[in-house]
């Protein structure tokens, strides 16, 4: 059985993606993993050993007790929204969530990350601070970020940006099994500044995809965001996938530039795939 991660701080835009978390889970017949973080406070010396350790007690017995108190919320939320046969396990681990994440990933053997975004502050500051930005760029899986202020209404169409290399394909056919799965659409967008691409790479993934539900869009723009923007706007996109070929990619994909566009236009997910 799959298994899908979702970390949370307790926070309204943790509660928010919990939802998406929980139908993914239905979807993909996966076990729900709620992984709750938190760190020590840094004491500067002096303080005597048994009086520091009550100190540490004390603060794990309060976020042990914050997730024991949350978790009837939780369950509530799936039950209220019909999915009260999603396997939900509870996690409390300490330690920075940079640290956490891969280390939790490993051990468990996760397939995939939902997480909640604060968008007040961009796409690029997760509810976890930058240093689980740096962690979501060196996971080894798929991350799924959810906006605060996203509301769930079904996944018609699913945007998948590409350059036609033959690395994108494993990510294409992992979204067309999604798609099928939602009954959904997936559109496969190119951005060529010079109007100038791949016209047999085209044609040869058309062939390929021909009796799948995926159609391909040329998009021509100077910036390559702007074209992005575009496309979300033109087919009605309610998840964006991308693969993340490198550092720089992922730095384009999560500035505050971008992100100011994007909920300017359009509140939706974007699913991170990694190579």
């Amino acid at each position: 059985m799959k298994k899908i991660l979702f970390p949370t701080d307790f926070s309204e835009t943790a509660n928010n993606a919990f939802l998406y978390a929980l139908n993914l889970a239905e979807n993909q017949n996966a076990e729900l993993y709620v992984l709750h973080a938190f760190q020590y406070p840094m004491i500067n010396g002096g303080i005597d050993a048994v009086v520091l350790q009550n100190v540490y007690d004390t603060i794990e017995l309060g976020n042990f007790e914050n997730l024991k108190d949350h978790i009837p919320f939780l369950r509530k939320i799936a039950e209220e929204n019909g999915f009260k046969n999603v396997n939900i396990k509870f996690f409390i681990k300490e330690g920075m969530i940079s640290f956490v994440l891969p280390n939790f990933i490993e051990e468990e053997k996760v397939d995939f990350v939902v997480m909640g975004t604060n968008g007040n502050s961009g796409i690029d500051k997760f509810l976890f601070g930058s240093n689980t930005m740096s962690a979501i760029k060196n996971l080894k899986i798929p991350v799924l970020s959810i906006p605060n202020g996203y509301k769930y209404s079904g996944i018609k169409n699913i945007g998948f940006t590409t350059i036609f290399e033959e690395k994108d394909r494993k990510a294409l056919d992992y979204l067309v099994d999604v798609a099928f799965r939602y009954n959904a659409k997936l559109h496969c967008l190119n951005i060529s500044k010079d109007e100038n691409y791949d016209v047999s790479s085209l044609n040869h993934w058309k062939d390929y995809y021909k009796d799948d539900p995926v159609d391909f869009s040329i998009y021509s723009a100077e910036d390559y965001m702007d074209g992005v923007i575009e496309f979300i706007k033109d087919e009605k996109i309610d998840l964006l996938a991308v693969v993340s070929r490198d550092k720089s990619f992922l730095e384009k994909i999560f500035s505050p530039s971008f992100t100011k566009k994007i909920f300017s236009q359009n509140i939706i997910p974007l699913f991170v795939i990694h190579e």
